[in-house]
């Protein structure tokens, strides 16, 4: 395991926000299986230009660096190509930044043909203004080389550009690809009438294993979804059919938010965000058992902001209430538990009335041949059965007008 050295510059920032956040990388770390084996932070009003941190620091930190064995320096704050080269040459160890180890940690974590063709694609654009810098310093380009040298430089920084974007544009191609053919099964999925609820929450907070949960509350239907203690476990969207209590519902689990989530990140993983965009309620899983809960619930609904589905219904649900003894203002959300099933049954019900909204009661006489057409509705529609004539069934229907509508010719 690599050992490194955490640097963290505090900006306009609350001393507890800050602690958080770089808390959370430390954990980053610790999902890209590196060791942290010390923090050094400074308060400034701004990252020193040249160095990200101020003269002082960098020596206290250099200094460190050679009395220690340290693989690598992990900056909190994003950091430029230059500021990243100039730590290094002053204490000798590579440098990498937040948005890096968040790359390095969807590398690994990748399995899918999508999952693993978009961290492609947003590591070469964060990769690119990086290898441009090098060709160009190599070449002496920026150590005032000669005419010729300069021009060979930006000949093979054209070379590099060109590469670059041409694979770039090539995994776009085939991103649409799989877009595409994830449309095309999407809009069989509509046609089955089934709402579709979403899981989204920050990196976790226990949205896999609330799926899970509602799986084997469904009498055990469908397969679990992978779930595991660590950020990022995850980054593929998972789909159920979920029945509950006669009712049907398709649930999506989505990957999970960070603050500061890297816009290279947000724009390649667009096609596995459609999940939360389209989705007709969103299940906001937030951790009740993390002090920091509020924060990253807030930080998960701006970026939610930030992908367009901040018009979409929302639902907040507190997990882990199992091992959370203190206080908690759960202003419009549900309890639950994924492990002992606390509270499950009561966010279930409520999932349902949200999903299927019984905004119309119509008692009608569905004739026998149109049976099959009734079989089709039960799914959305609450079928309460009065009497069977000669004429056909008495039914008492419940549910979204949109589909009552559907019956309004048998009324009676």
């Amino acid at each position: 395991m690599k050992k490194a050295i955490l640097a963290a510059v505090k900006l306009d920032q609350k001393e507890s926000e800050f602690n958080a956040a770089v808390e959370e990388t430390r954990a980053l770390c610790e999902a890209c299986e590196i060791e942290v084996t010390a923090v050094f932070t400074q308060t400034s009003r701004s990252l020193d230009p040249n160095t990200g941190l101020r003269s002082g620091k960098l020596k206290e930190l250099s200094a460190y660096i050679q009395e220690t064995e340290t693989d690598l320096i992990v900056f909190h704050n994003s950091v430029t190509i230059q500021i990243a080269e100039r730590i290094s040459s002053v204490c000798g160890v590579n440098v990498i930044d937040r948005t890096a180890l968040i790359l390095d940690i969807f590398a690994k974590r990748a399995r899918s043909t999508q999952a693993k063709l978009q961290v492609e694609m947003a590591r070469l654009q964060y990769d690119l203004p990086r290898v441009l810098h090098s060709t160009a310093d190599e070449s002496g380009h920026e150590r005032g080389g000669s005419a010729y040298n300069r021009g060979a430089g930006e000949m093979r920084s054209r070379l590099v550009q060109r590469r670059y974007s041409e694979r770039i544009s090539q995994l776009k191609k085939e991103l649409e690809k799989i877009r595409r053919q994830k449309y095309q099964d999407e809009r069989r999925r509509t046609r089955t009438m089934m709402r579709r609820a979403a899981l989204v929450g920050y990196t976790n907070a226990g949205k896999s294993s609330l799926m899970n949960a509602m799986i084997r509350l469904s009498n055990g239907q469908g397969t679990d979804v992978y779930e595991e203690d660590m950020l990022f476990a995850t980054l593929d969207t998972s789909v159920r059919m979920i029945p509950y209590k006669s009712r049907k519902f398709l649930l999506y689990d989505t990957v999970g938010f960070v603050s500061d989530l890297p816009h290279t990140l947000i724009d390649a993983f667009q096609a596995t965000l459609d999940a939360a965009r389209d989705a007709d309620l969103l299940i906001h899983v937030i951790d009740s058992s993390d002090s920091d809960y509020d924060r990253k619930a807030e930080i998960t609904e701006d970026t939610l902001k930030q992908i367009g589905a901040d018009d979409i219904e929302l639902m907040r649900v507190y997990t882990k209430c199992d091992i959370y003894n203190g206080d908690i203002v759960m202003e419009q959300g549900i309890p639950v538990s994924s492990k002992t099933g606390e509270g499950m049954e009561a966010f279930m019900e409520k999932l349902l009335e949200r999903l299927y909204p019984c905004e119309e009661v119509m008692t009608c006489l569905i004739p026998y041949e149109k049976m099959a057409m009734a079989d089709a509705y039960r799914s959305v529609l609450i079928m309460k059965i009065i009497d069977h004539t000669e004429e056909g069934m008495i039914c008492e229907l419940c549910g979204p007008q949109r589909y009552i509508a559907a019956f309004r010719s048998m009324k009676i």
